[in-house]
């Protein structure tokens, strides 16, 4: 999809979560919901935040230091400037985008670095995948899953069969595991992987075929971090780390807002807000953001008022912007970057990767 129509696309979609989740909204009680929030913890949950920073970039530290030796606040300024872009900008550019930043730092060709992202979104998926487990295996609903009519702003409310939730996450981890057996299948059998994509992709275009077949060479010399188990089951570590420092992060935010959540509610509400993010949409996820920790609160929490479930789902949003604008604009600032001047040429080479005319 054009990236222009696809930026017009998200727009419109998170305006309209926006307003079916605000529409009947009583700011009055979102008002005083917010004057009871115990400040102490809010801070506190801002801690988890700004750990898992220097945690991503240490993850990541272990695929780019397998190419060629890099500085560490190389690696964090185009990780951070990346996470700027991904709530700034349309279209979701920010992994191009810390990919030229890398490119520009470090002379690496920009292929190799993007190889390098992919990779780290890999390592990623394993504490993605852990964090459903444990989410799948703890949450059990007595009955069916009942999302109250206020919440969407309907005419009754919406009930949705117990094992949605279930269903759900084992589809998602079976998607993240297939990922991960495609990214495998070519560093362990990349020409087997490049004859059935030759053949496969050659159907639709030669020039696509030709751009897929460079595509995957290049993703294979990327992945030399497989050739090292030990950086390997490292980088997976740091993920587990990063992801438990989300959990954290939301302990902290039902703590200032005085909500009593299960043990396991964190984790259930970081695998409902990786699969309402994962698309592409507006600018700083509105909306796709907030829909989906509503949805986790109304039914962790049965009876939680849902205007204070909105409230709380405005705070952990906004919560996210500190910790980013100040590490990217310190990160545009130290390196002599201008996001906007990324943000083009990032969404120049998103379009030429999905032009198969190229």
């Amino acid at each position: 999809m054009n990236k222009k129509i696809q930026a017009l696309v998200g727009l419109a979609l998170g305006i309209l979560i926006m307003w079916l989740l605000f529409r009947n909204m009583d700011w009055g009680v979102a008002w005083e919901t917010i004057r009871e929030v115990h400040v102490g913890w809010l801070i506190l949950s801002q801690v988890p935040i700004w750990i898992s920073f220097p945690l991503r970039v240490q993850r990541w530290s272990y695929i780019v230091r397998a190419t060629q030796p890099v500085r560490f606040r190389h690696m964090f300024s185009a990780t951070q400037i990346g996470f700027l872009a991904n709530f700034t900008l349309p279209a979701r550019l920010g992994e191009f985008i810390r990919a030229v930043v890398l490119t520009r730092l470090t002379k690496i060709p920009f292929p190799k670095t993007f190889a390098m992202v992919a990779l780290d979104r890999v390592t990623d998926l394993f504490g993605l995948i852990a964090v459903m487990l444990i989410g799948l295996m703890a949450f059990h609903p007595a009955g069916d899953i009942v999302i109250p009519a206020a919440t969407l702003g309907l005419d009754s409310d919406w009930s949705l069969p117990n094992e949605m939730f279930r269903n759900s996450a084992i589809g998602a981890i079976g998607f993240t595991l297939a990922i991960l057996a495609a990214f495998v299948a070519i560093y362990l059998w990349p020409k087997v992987v490049l004859r059935i994509s030759d053949a496969v992709v050659g159907v639709v275009s030669t020039r696509l075929a030709e751009r897929v077949h460079e595509m995957i060479t290049h993703f294979a010399d990327g992945f030399q971090v497989f050739r090292s188990p030990l950086d390997m089951l490292k980088s997976i570590a740091f993920s587990f780390a990063t992801w438990g420092c989300g959990a954290l992060g939301f302990v902290g935010l039902y703590a200032a807002f005085g909500i009593d959540c299960p043990w396991y509610a964190s984790f259930v509400m970081l695998s409902l807000l990786a699969i309402g993010i994962a698309m592409p949409g507006a600018p700083g996820l509105v909306g796709q953001y907030h829909l989906p920790i509503v949805i986790g609160l109304v039914i962790l929490v049965p009876g939680i008022d849902s205007d204070r479930a909105k409230t709380f789902a405005i705070v952990a949003h906004l919560a996210n912007f500190p910790p980013l604008l100040v590490t990217g604009i310190y990160a545009l600032m130290t390196e002599r970057l201008g996001l906007l001047e990324l943000g083009r040429q990032g969404a120049h080479i998103a379009a030429d990767e999905s032009d198969p005319g190229q």
